[in-house]
């Protein structure tokens, strides 16, 4: 494709633009990294979106921060290479497939393991497509063809490789443990991977005969009372008299109806509830600890899927947790052994996967021993090999790793790495990461493999230098190895600190030797305007194809980084997006109407480049410009080096909009149209004009990638077929102080215009009469951008202390002037109409702080009633300060 047109239309429409652009990108090859010696690497591996469902908006923040990052550095003339990919997210998409096919009627475990992933690998072909495309249109500029999965067959070798090398290390072992237990997946999950909610329940306190003594009994409060077929104990507190006889005696577990000890246990609390506990050693992980204690060995209750096995009564086996509940309660009244059933609200930990309670389940599973892989964490952010952004979450990661336990790496699930051990018929255990022909002790080849799969995190904790094939590289997958990692920064957000961040430096540090990235850079989380957590079931999941549609890439993009400040989460609506959307359209017209001023004046904007640029002009109009240009790169350059995207966001914003489109523009109008046309003034302040533009559409490149690359091409037509505004240099000012007489001379001439224009409004004078503008000023305290100011205003300037009668008075910084009013003005009419005014909005700003300060109001009302009286406030409040400031001018 070329662009053969400098032709603008008259309106932006970005949908006519981004997949001609996305074509030309891809045409061209142009985010494709090689290996440069004498060129400085940056790289990023992007955080691997589970292949779950559809992105959503945090999604988006993140691929858009991490994309200006590479944008600069490729303009800085580094060898940006961004790495992108998929997760096989092995619970949660088991869970999502599982699901989807019970919706079709059709059982995991009735089709088995083999049918099932092929199910899952159509799975993953379909929503791992939709997530790449929704990628690619947001315009991340990932080099594709390094696209990584985790569960490929390179991928896959080096998981297994590592859990081989760990194991043969000692890391990795086999334990029994209690673990948490997701009933739905029928899985171990992690802490990490349990929501802890607040859930209304009871306290059942029910009576343990004593043996022997059945007029005697211990009072045991529990919330779970179909547990107690798993009991092994009754324990006390041993300096609690009430029971101090009691210990080394048994009771009767009741409906069980099995004798058990009475112990003593410094771990019970003696002032809450009865002060007795039952000890379930199977399924509580406090029990499991005095159970360990007290040796009292483990008898676990319950089937995989959480109803009861057949370690309990006939009547029981094969209930649900809650059918064993109301069954066992309803069995305790009847026999009198339920004293009372005490309402309360307690925590409850649901699987983040399943929505279902966890259960604490013993089960046998495979481990990695943390301890040595802690102090490498703790060592790369000591020595600041590791720097985190924002600073704070430096002491959570302290805190983590001080307190780290094993790390559980199995998983009983199908989809995923299958672990690589492998056991004979008399037991002898081979890990390797080929299948093993014979057992390497006595011979035998009738090998059964582990069924389980490895966690997600023991995957995904290689992925800085697993993409890149680590385990069984080729020359030049070698070579990329050594030449793109370590990476540079890493972005995410803070919820998986521990779950990948800490384990990806463990792996780096451990595997390769070197920390994985020299920076974390941490996003807050995207919420809606009240602040709530975006999902589906509360309507506030916004599509982002229909974002996009309605208001274009650069626009969704902008509204993002714009409220990134860092530390904060950020409040999105939709309607933010309207402030990009019109950026795009203020930009494009600006640049639409340069061109035509190049051609009117004889100026070719194809060999108009800002590298080309005289920055010492003695011209104040350009003066000023360059001088505002200056500060917007230096201000740019600080902000992304310090990870503060909305400083730099704001920065371009500022200028490109406020500084060069609507005031340089206009400045310059004068000298290009007329008998100024063709002049060489008028050449000079177009080009200079048109090499600021471009120098703006480099600086501005990596936020809004789809309009600056259309301006940049249509303003060399066909010269710059094969090129990218992306693959320009970023360069900064020449080192020199900035002119800032010129900076403050024009901020007090921007302000006059702007107050003469507000006079001009509030008293209905016609903009094309003149008036007279006093300055309170020496003469020729404007002098140098007299003519500007006299044209712009459409004033004639004079200078006198004193204020002239029928004169606004106004103040520009510190400059006093005044402007003179025509006698079509009735001063005292129009002061009595503005006192009557601002009467009337000082009325309406009482009964609003009156509503605001009521609590039955801020309380009781709707939200959004409440939010409009705070924005009807605020815009009161504004109309007031404006018509104070008015009435103040008349004097």
């Amino acid at each position: 494709m070329s662009f053969e047109s400098t032709e603008f239309a008259k309106t932006y429409e970005p949908s006519q633009v981004e997949a001609r652009l996305r074509s030309y990108w891809d045409e061209h090859a142009f985010f494709k990294a090689t290996r440069d010696p004498s060129r400085e690497p940056y790289t990023i591996v992007i955080p691997p979106p589970n292949i779950t469902s559809d992105l959503h908006m945090g999604h988006m923040l993140n691929n858009t921060v991490q994309d200006v990052l590479i944008r600069w550095n490729r303009a800085l003339g580094k060898v940006s290479c961004w790495i992108p990919g998929t997760d096989h997210a092995s619970i949660a998409t088991e869970a999502q497939v599982t699901k989807a096919l019970a919706a079709k009627g059709i059982d995991k475990r009735a089709i088995g393991r083999e049918a099932f992933l092929e199910h899952a690998w159509e799975w993953k072909r379909d929503v791992g497509g939709r997530i790449v495309n929704v990628l690619k249109t947001l315009g991340i500029s990932c080099d594709w063809s390094r696209e990584a999965f985790t569960l490929s067959p390179d991928y896959s070798r080096a998981v297994l490789s590592a859990f081989v090398q760990l194991y043969n290390e000692g890391y990795v072992y086999r334990g029994t443990r209690l673990v948490n237990w997701c009933p739905f997946s029928q899985s171990v999950i992690s802490d990490e991977e349990v929501d802890n909610e607040e859930r209304a329940g009871h306290f059942w306190h029910i009576h343990y005969k004593v043996e022997g003594d059945p007029a005697r009994s211990l009072v045991v409060a529990t919330t779970r009372p179909e547990t107690l077929f798993g009991d092994l104990a009754v324990a006390v507190h041993p300096d609690d008299e009430r029971y101090r006889d009691l210990i080394g005696k048994k009771v009767i577990v009741p409906v069980a109806n099995r004798a058990v000890p009475v112990i003593a246990d410094t771990a019970v609390e003696k002032d809450f509830g009865t002060g007795c506990l039952k000890v379930t050693p199977s399924h509580d992980p406090t029990d499991f600890e005095i159970g360990a204690r007290h040796k009292l060995g483990h008898l676990n209750i319950m089937n995989k899927d959480a109803s009861l096995n057949d370690k309990v009564p006939l009547a029981y086996q094969g209930l649900s947790r809650e059918a064993a509940r109301e069954k066992v309660v309803a069995e305790l009244k009847e026999t009198g052994l339920l004293e009372k059933a005490e309402p309360m609200r307690h925590v409850v930990g649901i699987s983040e996967r399943g929505k279902v309670p966890i259960e604490y389940y013993l089960s046998e599973q495979w481990y990695v021993r943390m301890e040595d892989f802690a102090k490498l964490a703790h060592d790369a952010t000591r020595s600041k090999e590791l720097t985190i952004v924002p600073a704070y979450w430096e002491k959570t990661w302290e805190h983590w790793l001080t307190n780290i336990k094993d790390w559980c790496v199995s998983r009983q699930l199908w989809w995923g790495h299958r672990i690589p051990a492998y056991t004979c018929a008399k037991g002898h255990l081979t890990v390797s990461v080929d299948a093993p022909s014979a057992c390497k002790e006595c011979g035998d080849t009738q090998l059964s493999q582990d069924p389980d799969v490895l966690d997600t995190w023991a995957s995904s904790w290689l992925w800085p230098f697993a993409v890149h094939n680590s385990a069984n590289p080729t020359a030049e997958q070698k070579a990329d190895l050594d030449y793109f990692y370590p990476t540079d920064v890493i972005v995410t957000g803070p919820d998986i600190i521990f779950f990948w961040i800490a384990r990806m430096v463990m792996a780096g540090r451990h595997f390769r030797g070197k920390t994985p990235f020299h920076h974390v850079y941490f996003t807050g989380l995207v919420r809606d305007k009240q602040g709530r957590k975006m999902s589906k079931s509360l309507g506030n999941f916004p599509d982002t194809f229909k974002i996009i549609e309605k208001y274009g890439t650069d626009a969704l993009r902008f509204s993002l980084v714009n409220q990134l400040v860092t530390g904060q989460d950020i409040k999105w609506d939709e309607n933010s997006c309207e402030i990009g959307k019109t950026f795009a359209n203020k930009l494009w017209n600006a640049s639409r109407f340069l061109v035509m001023a190049a051609e009117l004046v004889g100026v070719d904007p194809s060999k108009v480049s800002v590298d080309k640029l005289d920055w010492n002009q003695s011209d104040p109009v350009l003066a000023w410009i360059l001088t505002e240009y200056k500060q917007v790169l230096s201000r740019s350059f600080k902000a992304i080096e310090s990870y503060e995207f909305s400083d730099y966001s704001k920065a371009t914003y500022e200028f490109v909009w406020m500084r060069l489109c609507d005031w340089f523009v206009e400045l310059i109008k004068p000298r290009i149209y007329g008998e100024a046309t063709g002049t060489p003034e008028s050449k000079a302040t177009v080009t200079v004009a048109l090499q600021v533009l471009e120098g703006g559409l480099r600086l501005l490149h990596p936020l809004m990638p789809y309009v600056t690359e259309e301006i940049w091409q249509r303003m060399g037509g066909s010269t710059r077929v094969g090129q990218s505004v992306g693959l320009q240099a970023l360069v900064l000012a020449p080192q020199g102080k900035a002119d800032e007489a010129a900076l403050a001379e024009m901020d007090v001439i921007r302000s006059i215009v702007t107050g003469v224009r507000k006079i001009r409004g509030d008293f209905s004078i016609h903009p094309g009469e003149t008036l007279q503008v006093v300055v309170d000023a020496p003469a020729g305290r404007l002098e140098r951008f007299l003519v500007v100011l006299e044209a712009l205003a459409k004033v004639k300037v004079g200078y006198a202390s004193k204020k002239p009668s029928r004169a606004a008075s106004l103040a520009a910084g510190d400059v006093r002037y005044f402007v003179v009013l025509p006698e079509t003005v009735d001063v005292e009419a129009e002061r009595g109409k503005i006192a009557k005014k601002l009467e009337k909005v000082e009325g309406n700003i009482r009964l609003v702080e009156g509503k605001l300060s009521s609590d039955s109001f801020t309380k009781g009302a709707p939200e959004h009633v409440v939010e409009g009286a705070r924005s009807q406030l605020a815009q009161n409040l504004l109309e007031k300060s404006l018509l104070e400031e008015t009435l103040s001018a008349l004097g």
